[in-house]
């Protein structure tokens, strides 16, 4: 028999043309397409703004902008005219910005850590650089003498200074073992820095001089994540504003308490005072501190600022304040007749990086701005985009019967949108319940099962331990399961029949380091609300940033830049694949495709896998991020590249990856090709169109002789096509012939 199958497979071989749809030549099929929608939104984000002068002596405001790349803007805060704009080069924006005394301007960026100085005059901006290696963000800058600065660092938590005459100087870590020198504020006189520190709660009080420090912060704060954020010296007191909004007053050297128990919203105080005042805003007022009284009080008017001061300055005695971050908001008040008014400052929008993409189910693409919260739509079909609205920054989003649940940060808020009603801020999309109480402010994660919804959050500045939390649809209720793993926090969730799949993450709230070892996968019983399990799948990996059900029915899941595929009914693990790129956050996804492979974004890199051969595929090698499938098997992801400190810049534009054609959707994915009941022993593979072995066989269609012959046929031209070897042609032959009766 195994002569005779062994001729008849080399005549057909030689003799035989196969069918077209077989041929040898046939074309290759694109290796998919991509398509740049361009720039999504263009949106304002004033992070600070500093009132000084130009070389004439005119006031001015230097304000420094989120951006593709981050700007600083000058404007006129008389006049309001808007005079110029200077780009910040390989940054993304800068939470820093003084002005010596010598009339240059500082800016100190993110994600890159440099510092720049602009000029007035000649309004050139030069990169002077990192003051601090391996730091991606600079904070609080405060001017000190002959055209001195100082600033703080993020993650290093170092201090520094920098003058033309003597460059940059390293004042070292402020406090060990933390993350974040936020704000500091500086006497040049007694030559003394404070430093606020997160998250943990401390205030380092540094004589510059002798170089010692000694926390000032009071001693029943410390270890609190409610750490003080921005700081002002000001008629010899140290004016402090906590995060959770708190404002306390301190003696500058001893810490002891002026005055607490207020509000203030606003980015600090006035840098000076006026007279016996201090300003600030407190929710959405205009407030001042008396330094003679220690009294915080709203001043006379009342007077409505509209938003938190993120800047203040006085020109001609009278008090100007940016108001931020988003609206071009500007306030002005005459201390002596308190008369006041608001007005908009021509801040010139700029292109935001998208933070989050999601395909929606109404058809549209809907992208999200990092941290300035602007919700905008593609429609693919036209390419139009329309700007919906500000939410806040979504980390998270999630599709369930035609609306969009939305995860959103600071707060850790749950809000519904209904796209079939009209976008109203407070309303539609409407909040069903904050985290923020339960120490959660990321939502990252979400699942839908039992007309139940359930959010995975990672946990806030200074905290361990994220959160499940269960949300009824039908009655509006939502219950807190704190750390289900402890110490780690549910960045991936899966529901599938009567489980909850969730993946975790080791890392803290912002400003921690780990506590736990290695991520987790952990189970939840959705009929009766409890956890079942929890188990190591990658043993090392920090993180699980996505768990999906794959075409084969296993799990598949990705922890660190490492596929896994496990058995949901034993839960052990069946294989691991090593994938190019590392680990790149949350934003590392898996997305199974109508073509029935397995598609990954992946610290920039977009990957195809095939689910037989378990091949990898790497169709771009960076510019993915923020991948989302829509119903088509398009995949969508933002624009990006990533930098020397590994921080991810130039996120502005949407693009859609589009695959090839599939020419038998819906394959049969068996392991090794089955002709009738018999086993060929001859595994199962794809042909580049999308076709499997298996579906080409079609041994449904052909019983006896006839299925001898159509599979002789189809197998010399997948081994003229170099598909199978002439070895696996003549072990599927002599299974047909096994099952031809």
């Amino acid at each position: 028999m195994r002569r005779l199958t062994t001729i008849l497979l080399a005549a057909l071989l030689a003799g035989t043309a196969a069918p077209a749809a077989l041929a040898q030549d046939e074309p290759q099929p694109p290796a998919g397409t991509v398509t740049d929608f361009g720039v999504q939104s263009t949106a304002l984000t004033v992070f600070e703004g500093f009132f000084g002068t130009d070389t004439s002596g005119r006031p001015a405001v230097y304000s420094v902008q989120m951006g593709t790349p981050g700007v600083l803007s000058v404007v006129d805060p008389v006049t309001r005219e808007h005079r110029h704009t200077a780009t910040m080069a390989d940054s993304s924006g800068a939470w820093a910005v003084t002005q010596a005394d010598d009339g240059s301007v500082y800016t100190g960026s993110y994600p890159n850590a440099h510092v720049y100085r602009y000029d007035p005059q000649s309004e050139e901006m030069t990169d002077l650089g990192a003051p601090v290696p391996g730091q991606t963000v600079l904070y609080g800058f405060q001017p000190g003498e002959d055209g001195r600065i100082y600033g703080g660092t993020y993650p290093g938590a170092h201090a520094f200074s920098y003058s033309p005459s003597e460059g940059f100087r390293d004042l070292g870590v402020m406090y060990e073992g933390q993350q974040y020198v936020i704000d500091v504020a500086v006497d040049t006189e007694r030559e003394v820095l404070w430093a606020a520190i997160g998250s943990a709660g401390h205030l380092v009080r540094m004589d510059l001089r002798t170089g010692e420090k000694r926390d000032i912060w009071p001693e029943e704060l410390r270890g609190d994540p409610n750490y003080p954020a921005d700081i002002n010296l000001v008629g010899g007191k140290l004016f402090v504003k906590r995060t959770k909004l708190d404002g306390i007053v301190l003696d500058p050297d001893t810490g002891a308490v002026l005055a607490r128990d207020f509000t203030m919203s606003s980015r600090g105080t006035t840098r000076v005072a006026d007279g016996s005042y201090v300003y600030f805003t407190s929710g959405t007022a205009l407030w001042r501190y008396d330094l003679t009284t220690d009294t915080p009080e709203p001043v006379p008017g009342p007077v409505t600022a509209g938003g938190p001061g993120v800047g203040w300055g006085f020109v001609d005695g009278r008090l100007y304040g940016l108001i931020g971050n988003y609206a071009r908001d500007a306030l002005s008040y005459d201390p002596a007749t308190g008369a006041s008014e608001r007005f908009k400052l021509p801040f010139p929008a700029q292109p935001i990086d998208i933070n989050n993409v999601s395909a929606g189910q109404d058809g549209k693409i809907y992208t999200n701005l990092y941290i300035n919260g602007t919700v905008a739509t593609l429609d693919p079909a036209t390419g139009k985009v329309t700007e919906l609205g500000r939410v806040a920054q979504t980390d998270g989003w999630f599709w369930h019967e035609g609306k969009m649940y939305l995860g959103t940060y600071p707060n850790g808020a749950v809000l519904e949108y209904d796209p079939t009603q009209p976008f109203r801020s407070g309303s539609n999309p409407r909040e069903l319940f904050r985290l923020i109480g339960d120490g959660q402010n990321r939502p990252h994660a979400f699942a839908a099962a039992g007309g139940r919804l359930y959010v995975g959050t990672t946990p806030d500045y200074g905290l361990w331990g994220g959160a499940l939390t269960v949300h009824d649809f039908a009655t509006g209720e939502h219950e807190v399961i704190r750390a289900p793993v402890a110490d780690q926090g549910v960045i991936s969730l899966l529901a599938r029949g009567g489980t909850l799949w969730g993946g975790t993450t080791i890392n803290g709230g912002g400003g921690t380091t780990p506590k736990a070892d290695e991520a987790k996968i952990f189970t939840f019983d959705l009929a009766t609300g409890t956890k079942t399990s929890e188990f190591v799948p990658v043993p090392g990996a920090d993180s699980i940033t996505s768990i999906v059900e794959g075409p084969d029915g296993l799990l598949w899941g990705l922890a660190d830049g490492e596929l896994f595929v496990l058995d949901p009914d034993t839960s052990e693990v069946e294989r691991r694949v090593d994938l190019p790129g590392g680990y790149g956050g949350v934003q590392d996804e898996l997305h199974v495709n109508p073509d029935e492979h397995v598609y990954a974004s992946l610290d920039g890199h977009l990957l195809r896998i095939d689910p037989l051969s378990m091949e990898v595929t790497e169709l771009r090698e960076d510019g993915t991020y923020r991948s989302s499938q829509d119903g088509a098997g398009n995949l969508w992801f933002r624009s990006g590249a990533k930098s020397a400190n590994n921080a991810v810049q130039g996120g502005a534009r949407l693009l859609r990856y589009t695959p090839p054609a599939d020419a038998c959707p819906g394959s049969d994915l068996s392991q090794n090709v089955m002709i009738k009941d018999v086993d060929s022993g001859v595994a199962n593979r794809y042909r580049p169109d999308g076709c499997t072995v298996e579906d080409l066989i079609k041994d449904e269609q052909h019983t006896g002789p006839a299925l001898v012959g159509h599979v002789a046929k189809v197998t010399a031209a997948l081994v003229t096509a170099k598909t199978i070897t002439p070895a696996e042609a003549t072990k599927l032959i002599t299974a047909a012939r096994t099952a031809r009766y």
